[in-house]
Order: C-alpha cells, then sequence, then structure tokens
C-alpha cells in the first residue's frame, strides 16, 4: 500500500476541520478519495481530527483491502463511486441536521447559500435499502442526509464535498434558530 502523500495530508486536514467544528466525535464519520478504480478510505473507528497513515485503509473494487478494517460504511462508498461521478465522500455528524431530521423527508435550506448550491437535501429512513436510496440521491444531490444518524457529501474532493457538509449545518442551525426565536418547535 502506498499512499500518496497529498492524499493523506487532504485527508488529515479535512477529518481535523470536520472535528474541530463539531461535525463529528472523537471516533465519528467517514472520508474517502477515488483512486482509479479503488478507493482511500478511513478505517473503522479512526479519529478524524487525528489521522495518522496507518488509519487509512486502500479499498479494491473486488472488496479486499490493505491496511486497516475500512470504514463500516465501505459498501455505501463503493456503491457511491459506482453509480455517480463523486471523486471524493465525506460523512459527518451534523448536530443541528441530525435533530431536524426526524420531523421531515426533505429539508429545504432556510438561507440563500443552503437554497442556492443545495436546493434540497431527501432525508433517507434507515433501513435495508439505505444504502442504495442513499447513493441514488446522490446522483443529483450534493449531499444527503440518513434520518438521525448523519450527512454524506460528494465531490470532486474532499474539500468541496466538506463544503456541502458545512453548508447543510450551517442551514440547520440556521433553522433552529429561527424556530427558537419564533417559538415553532
Amino acid at each position: 500500500m502506498n499512499l500518496p502523500p497529498k492524499t493523506l495530508w487532504e485527508l488529515q486536514e479535512v477529518g481535523k476541520d470536520l472535528y474541530s467544528h463539531g461535525l463529528v466525535t472523537s471516533h465519528g464519520g467517514n472520508l474517502s478519495l477515488r483512486s482509479g478504480v479503488g478507493m482511500w478510505i478511513t478505517g473503522t473507528g479512526t479519529m478524524l481530527g487525528r489521522l495518522r497513515e496507518r488509519h487509512i485503509s486502500f479499498v479494491h473494487p473486488d472488496g479486499h483491502h490493505e491496511g486497516p478494517p475500512p470504514s463500516s460504511d465501505t459498501v455505501l462508498h463503493s456503491t457511491i463511486y459506482a453509480i455517480t461521478s463523486a471523486q471524493a465522500v465525506t460523512h459527518a455528524h451534523a448536530r443541528h441536521m441530525t435533530a431536524l431530521s426526524f420531523d421531515t423527508d426533505l429539508f429545504v435550506p432556510p438561507d440563500f447559500e443552503g437554497a442556492l448550491h443545495l436546493t434540497d437535501v431527501p432525508i433517507i429512513a434507515p433501513g435495508p435499502r439505505q444504502t442504495e436510496q442513499i447513493a441514488s440521491a446522490l446522483q443529483s444531490r450534493l449531499v444527503v442526509f440518513l434520518r438521525g444518524h448523519g450527512a454524506y457529501a460528494r465531490g470532486n474532493t474532499v474539500w468541496e464535498a466538506l463544503h456541502w457538509v458545512m453548508a447543510l449545518e450551517e442551514s440547520a442551525q440556521i433553522e433552529v434558530l429561527r424556530r427558537s426565536i419564533s417559538g415553532r418547535a
């Protein structure tokens, strides 16, 4: 396994940003980058805020891997790469959006940036078809949310996927503030 230094650096920096902005807990979330027909993906249970080379796995198209056991979301990431043009996937546990996800099947950002870039965000119910549904929704959306769990964003880079996760959480924070100010639950 020969992890390119630039790939390691990008994963480390995005992981630090996710952690420092409270979008993942110490051992939550995951990141991946397409690499030819395979992918680099964070190992299961790794700390995104403290990634080292030993925490990154390379997953081959047939599913076997080099390095640590890959993320439990590996099949989802592989499915996203198989049916979209994504080059990177970021998964984060955005708190405000998690809270909002219990009451709707579609989140429409109330703010200008969210409305402009994200338009609307499908909320997928957990279940046996969630992998297929998330990957399918990401064909036409930049970010999708698994109810009660977290966001999955695609991008041409992990930086772009990070941007969409952060834009979603900012929109969710604004919606929570709007509801708080108006007294609406």
